[in-house]
């Protein structure tokens, strides 16, 4: 980054931060929100590689500050097993997919889930049903990891279908991303795209990211779980349109 101005390192760490802030509401957004202005100035690629060390430390903070929720979501080392293998496979059934046609299919299933919501507002998954299917939705989320660096759109849906109050959704999304985000890192660390300069540049994407977290945290407690069940649903409204968007034009 030593070749960006005062004014370009400003809105980049701005970013950081807003990402850092929406992390700290609804558990997802960091990359929803920071990559998008990264990319501007660093390329999409790079903005990507600078994210893995914060997705990892972001979530493991969030998971810690959280972890009396764990119980709301007993599934969770179900799905965190799963997406072990399944990014072992993905990364090569997915990897024969054209990006375009995975980024579609992606945001052609969230609006579907969006519908479904829309029209069953009350709708939310059984325990035997979660402890049934966790697995599956592990391996997929996994494999998408694996695939694309995002899990998002398939665990932030699956979140949102347990009708849990907002600090467990926020565990139950941080978990399985900061699990799926440590495989990221090992994988690209291993692979040696993660140059000294990379590495540096992550860290410090960690500390306007992580500082504006608390204060995330406490505009949570002030909403209703109506207003935080409607942000989860746009910010997933702009995954798919984020999605379609970058694949087609």
């Amino acid at each position: 980054m030593s070749s960006l101005s005062w004014d370009e390192l400003s809105i980049i760490a701005a970013a950081l931060a807003a990402g850092g802030l929406v992390k700290g509401v609804t558990g997802v957004g960091l990359p929803l929100v920071a990559v998008p202005i990264l990319a501007g100035f660093l390329g999409v690629e790079r903005a990507v590689l600078i994210l893995v060390i914060p997705a990892v430390v972001l979530n493991a903070y969030q998971v810690l500050r959280h972890l009396a929720e764990s119980a709301a979501m007993p599934e969770w080392p179900r799905m965190i097993g799963a997406g072990v293998p399944g990014a072992a496979v993905g990364a090569g059934v997915l990897h024969a997919a054209s990006d375009r046609m995975l980024a579609t299919a992606l945001a052609i299933w969230i609006l579907a889930y969006l519908v479904f919501r829309l029209l069953h507002p009350s709708f939310a998954l059984s325990l035997r049903m979660r402890l049934r299917w966790s697995p599956v939705v592990g391996a997929a989320a996994g494999a998408l990891q694996a695939a694309t660096g995002i899990s998002a759109p398939v665990v932030a849906a699956y979140a949102d279908a347990l009708g849990l109050r907002p600090s467990a959704y926020v565990f139950a999304v941080c978990a399985p991303f900061g699990a799926f985000a440590a495989a990221h890192l090992a994988v690209v660390s291993l692979s040696g795209i993660y140059t000294a300069e990379l590495f540096t540049q992550s860290l410090f994407a960690v500390l306007p990211a992580i500082a504006a977290i608390p204060l995330g945290a406490r505009l949570r407690v002030h909403i209703s779980r109506a207003v935080f069940d409607g942000t989860i649903r746009v910010t997933l409204l702009l995954m798919a349109a984020r999605l379609l968007y970058t694949s087609w034009f």
